[in-house]
Protein backbone atom coordinates (compact mmCIF):
# COMPACT_ATOMS: atom_id res chain seq x y z
CA UNK A 1 0.00 0.00 0.00
CA UNK A 2 2.82 2.42 0.83
CA UNK A 3 4.39 1.74 -2.58
CA UNK A 4 1.09 2.59 -4.27
CA UNK A 5 0.78 5.82 -2.31
CA UNK A 6 4.32 6.89 -3.18
CA UNK A 7 3.70 6.05 -6.84
CA UNK A 8 0.88 8.59 -6.88
CA UNK A 9 3.23 11.24 -5.51
CA UNK A 10 5.84 10.36 -8.14
CA UNK A 11 3.21 10.75 -10.86
CA UNK A 12 2.40 14.22 -9.56
CA UNK A 13 6.06 15.24 -9.69
CA UNK A 14 6.42 13.96 -13.25
CA UNK A 15 3.44 16.10 -14.25
CA UNK A 16 5.18 19.19 -12.86
CA UNK A 17 8.36 18.30 -14.75
CA UNK A 18 6.42 17.92 -17.99
CA UNK A 19 4.92 21.40 -17.50
CA UNK A 20 8.39 22.92 -17.06
CA UNK A 21 9.66 21.25 -20.20
CA UNK A 22 6.64 22.28 -22.22
CA UNK A 23 5.92 25.85 -21.05
CA UNK A 24 9.04 27.16 -19.29
CA UNK A 25 10.40 28.33 -15.94
CA UNK A 26 7.37 30.13 -14.53
CA UNK A 27 4.99 27.34 -15.56
CA UNK A 28 7.26 24.79 -13.88
CA UNK A 29 7.22 26.79 -10.67
CA UNK A 30 3.47 27.33 -10.85
CA UNK A 31 2.68 23.63 -11.33
CA UNK A 32 5.17 22.75 -8.58
CA UNK A 33 3.29 25.11 -6.28
CA UNK A 34 -0.11 23.58 -6.98
CA UNK A 35 -1.33 20.80 -4.66
CA UNK A 36 -0.04 18.04 -6.94
CA UNK A 37 1.64 16.47 -3.91
CA UNK A 38 -0.46 18.00 -1.14
CA UNK A 39 -3.80 16.80 -2.53
CA UNK A 40 -2.74 13.13 -2.86
CA UNK A 41 -1.15 13.24 0.59
CA UNK A 42 -4.29 14.63 2.23
CA UNK A 43 -6.41 12.07 0.40
CA UNK A 44 -4.14 9.25 1.53
CA UNK A 45 -4.19 10.53 5.12
CA UNK A 46 -7.99 10.37 4.98
CA UNK A 47 -7.74 6.63 4.37
CA UNK A 48 -5.97 6.08 7.69
CA UNK A 49 -7.05 9.01 9.89
CA UNK A 50 -10.39 10.47 10.98
CA UNK A 51 -11.66 13.46 9.06
CA UNK A 52 -11.41 15.70 12.14
CA UNK A 53 -7.71 14.86 12.53
CA UNK A 54 -7.01 15.59 8.86
CA UNK A 55 -8.92 18.88 9.11
CA UNK A 56 -6.67 19.87 12.02
CA UNK A 57 -3.63 19.07 9.90
CA UNK A 58 -5.05 21.26 7.11
CA UNK A 59 -5.61 24.21 9.45
CA UNK A 60 -2.16 23.87 11.02
CA UNK A 61 -0.60 23.64 7.56
CA UNK A 62 -2.34 26.84 6.50
CA UNK A 63 -1.08 28.60 9.62
CA UNK A 64 2.48 27.60 8.74
CA UNK A 65 2.22 28.93 5.18
CA UNK A 66 3.56 32.23 6.48
CA UNK A 67 6.88 30.44 6.90
CA UNK A 68 6.56 28.86 3.45
CA UNK A 69 6.05 32.26 1.81
CA UNK A 70 8.96 33.62 3.85
CA UNK A 71 11.08 30.83 2.37
CA UNK A 72 10.34 31.68 -1.25
CA UNK A 73 10.69 35.44 -0.71
CA UNK A 74 14.04 34.97 1.07
CA UNK A 75 15.25 32.64 -1.67
CA UNK A 76 14.15 35.06 -4.41
CA UNK A 77 16.40 37.70 -2.82
CA UNK A 78 19.28 35.31 -2.16
CA UNK A 79 19.55 33.80 -5.66
CA UNK A 80 20.78 37.13 -7.08
CA UNK A 81 23.73 37.29 -4.66
CA UNK A 82 24.53 33.73 -3.63
CA UNK A 83 24.84 30.30 -5.24
CA UNK A 84 22.11 27.68 -5.10
CA UNK A 85 23.05 25.90 -1.87
CA UNK A 86 23.71 29.14 0.00
CA UNK A 87 20.31 30.40 -1.16
CA UNK A 88 18.63 27.24 0.17
CA UNK A 89 20.35 27.65 3.55
CA UNK A 90 19.25 31.29 3.83
CA UNK A 91 15.68 30.47 2.80
CA UNK A 92 15.53 27.47 5.16
CA UNK A 93 16.70 29.65 8.05
CA UNK A 94 13.87 32.07 7.27
CA UNK A 95 11.39 29.18 7.11
CA UNK A 96 12.30 27.70 10.49
CA UNK A 97 12.52 31.12 12.15
CA UNK A 98 9.03 32.06 10.96
CA UNK A 99 7.75 28.62 11.94
CA UNK A 100 9.05 29.15 15.48
CA UNK A 101 7.44 32.59 15.66
CA UNK A 102 4.11 31.21 14.43
CA UNK A 103 4.20 28.40 16.98
CA UNK A 104 5.13 30.73 19.86
CA UNK A 105 2.51 33.38 19.07
CA UNK A 106 -0.10 33.26 21.89
CA UNK A 107 -2.98 33.97 19.53
CA UNK A 108 -6.05 31.97 18.45
CA UNK A 109 -5.76 29.62 15.50
CA UNK A 110 -7.99 31.70 13.26
CA UNK A 111 -5.48 34.56 13.44
CA UNK A 112 -2.50 32.42 12.44
CA UNK A 113 -4.55 30.79 9.68
CA UNK A 114 -5.62 34.24 8.50
CA UNK A 115 -1.99 35.37 8.48
CA UNK A 116 -1.07 32.32 6.44
CA UNK A 117 -3.79 33.05 3.89
CA UNK A 118 -2.73 36.69 3.72
CA UNK A 119 0.88 35.63 3.14
CA UNK A 120 -0.16 33.38 0.27
CA UNK A 121 -2.14 36.23 -1.24
CA UNK A 122 0.62 38.83 -1.22
CA UNK A 123 3.63 36.50 -1.53
CA UNK A 124 4.14 36.70 -5.33
CA UNK A 125 4.01 40.52 -5.18
CA UNK A 126 6.97 40.51 -2.77
CA UNK A 127 9.23 38.68 -5.25
CA UNK A 128 11.18 40.95 -7.61
CA UNK A 129 10.27 40.20 -11.22
CA UNK A 130 12.60 37.98 -13.23
CA UNK A 131 12.66 37.61 -17.00
CA UNK A 132 13.33 33.97 -17.84
CA UNK A 133 14.31 32.60 -21.26
CA UNK A 134 11.28 32.00 -23.46
CA UNK A 135 10.00 28.51 -24.26
CA UNK A 136 10.42 25.17 -22.56
CA UNK A 137 13.16 24.15 -20.17
CA UNK A 138 15.64 21.33 -20.58
CA UNK A 139 15.39 19.30 -17.38
CA UNK A 140 18.59 17.29 -16.84
CA UNK A 141 18.10 13.64 -15.86
CA UNK A 142 19.86 14.17 -12.51
CA UNK A 143 17.48 17.00 -11.66
CA UNK A 144 14.49 14.76 -12.31
CA UNK A 145 16.01 12.01 -10.15
CA UNK A 146 16.72 14.45 -7.30
CA UNK A 147 13.27 16.01 -7.46
CA UNK A 148 11.58 12.61 -7.39
CA UNK A 149 13.78 11.45 -4.54
CA UNK A 150 13.04 14.55 -2.45
CA UNK A 151 9.30 14.34 -3.07
CA UNK A 152 9.17 10.64 -2.22
CA UNK A 153 11.20 11.18 0.96
CA UNK A 154 8.81 13.91 2.10
CA UNK A 155 5.75 11.81 1.27
CA UNK A 156 7.10 8.76 3.07
CA UNK A 157 7.90 10.87 6.16
CA UNK A 158 4.40 12.33 6.31
CA UNK A 159 2.62 9.02 5.75
CA UNK A 160 4.72 7.16 8.29
CA UNK A 161 4.75 9.84 10.99
CA UNK A 162 1.33 11.50 10.69
CA UNK A 163 -0.47 8.86 12.73
CA UNK A 164 1.92 9.18 15.69
CA UNK A 165 2.88 12.86 15.74
CA UNK A 166 1.07 16.11 16.58
CA UNK A 167 -0.55 17.98 13.67
CA UNK A 168 2.19 20.63 13.88
CA UNK A 169 4.88 18.11 12.88
CA UNK A 170 2.85 16.87 9.93
CA UNK A 171 2.12 20.46 8.93
CA UNK A 172 5.83 21.34 8.95
CA UNK A 173 6.57 18.37 6.74
CA UNK A 174 3.77 19.38 4.38
CA UNK A 175 4.70 23.05 4.20
CA UNK A 176 8.47 22.85 3.80
CA UNK A 177 8.76 23.80 0.12
CA UNK A 178 10.59 20.81 -1.34
CA UNK A 179 9.64 21.82 -4.88
CA UNK A 180 10.25 25.46 -4.02
CA UNK A 181 13.85 24.66 -3.14
CA UNK A 182 14.85 21.93 -5.60
CA UNK A 183 13.50 23.46 -8.81
CA UNK A 184 14.81 27.03 -8.15
CA UNK A 185 18.16 25.60 -7.05
CA UNK A 186 18.70 23.79 -10.34
CA UNK A 187 17.37 26.79 -12.26
CA UNK A 188 19.80 29.09 -10.43
CA UNK A 189 22.72 26.80 -11.28
CA UNK A 190 21.78 26.34 -14.95
CA UNK A 191 20.07 29.59 -15.95
CA UNK A 192 20.95 32.24 -13.36
CA UNK A 193 19.20 34.31 -10.71
CA UNK A 194 16.50 36.04 -12.81
CA UNK A 195 15.23 32.69 -14.11
CA UNK A 196 15.18 31.29 -10.57
CA UNK A 197 13.14 34.30 -9.45
CA UNK A 198 10.66 33.57 -12.22
CA UNK A 199 10.31 30.00 -10.96
CA UNK A 200 9.71 31.27 -7.43
CA UNK A 201 7.08 33.74 -8.66
CA UNK A 202 5.24 30.92 -10.38
CA UNK A 203 5.58 28.82 -7.24
CA UNK A 204 4.07 31.62 -5.17
CA UNK A 205 1.10 31.90 -7.53
CA UNK A 206 0.62 28.15 -7.37
CA UNK A 207 0.64 28.24 -3.57
CA UNK A 208 -2.63 30.15 -3.73
CA UNK A 209 -4.16 27.00 -5.18
CA UNK A 210 -2.72 24.97 -2.31
CA UNK A 211 -4.13 27.40 0.23
CA UNK A 212 -7.54 27.30 -1.42
CA UNK A 213 -7.45 23.51 -1.45
CA UNK A 214 -6.54 23.26 2.24
CA UNK A 215 -9.07 25.89 3.32
CA UNK A 216 -11.95 24.32 1.39
CA UNK A 217 -10.99 20.79 2.44
CA UNK A 218 -10.78 21.68 6.12
CA UNK A 219 -14.14 23.44 6.03
CA UNK A 220 -15.68 20.55 4.12
CA UNK A 221 -14.34 17.95 6.54
CA UNK A 222 -15.76 19.86 9.50
CA UNK A 223 -19.10 20.63 7.82
CA UNK A 224 -20.14 17.45 6.00
CA UNK A 225 -20.62 13.99 7.37
CA UNK A 226 -18.87 12.42 4.38
CA UNK A 227 -15.15 13.15 4.58
CA UNK A 228 -14.74 12.37 0.90
CA UNK A 229 -17.27 15.05 0.01
CA UNK A 230 -15.19 17.59 1.91
CA UNK A 231 -12.07 16.39 0.12
CA UNK A 232 -13.79 16.58 -3.27
CA UNK A 233 -14.80 20.19 -2.57
CA UNK A 234 -11.17 21.08 -1.85
CA UNK A 235 -9.93 19.39 -5.03
CA UNK A 236 -12.67 21.09 -7.04
CA UNK A 237 -11.67 24.52 -5.74
CA UNK A 238 -8.02 23.93 -6.68
CA UNK A 239 -9.02 22.81 -10.17
CA UNK A 240 -11.27 25.84 -10.58
CA UNK A 241 -8.39 28.13 -9.63
CA UNK A 242 -6.09 26.40 -12.12
CA UNK A 243 -8.67 26.82 -14.89
CA UNK A 244 -9.09 30.48 -13.98
CA UNK A 245 -5.34 31.05 -14.26
CA UNK A 246 -5.29 29.30 -17.59
CA UNK A 247 -8.13 31.39 -18.96
CA UNK A 248 -6.59 34.66 -17.79
CA UNK A 249 -3.27 33.84 -19.45
CA UNK A 250 -1.19 33.73 -16.24
CA UNK A 251 0.52 30.48 -17.11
Amino acid sequence: MLALKLSLVALSMLSATWAARRFGHRAGGLIAGFPLIMAPLIGLLLIDLPGVRVAEICWTTLANFTACVGFIVAMSLAVMRFNWWQSILIASAAFFALTAVTVLLPVPRYLTVGLGLLSIGIGPWLIPAGRPPEGGVRVPPMELVFRLGAALAMAASVLLLAADTPPLVSAMLLTYPINGSVLPAFTRALYGGPAARSVLTGFGIGLRGVGLFLFATALGLETFESRWLGYAIGVGCAIAYALWLWRTGRR
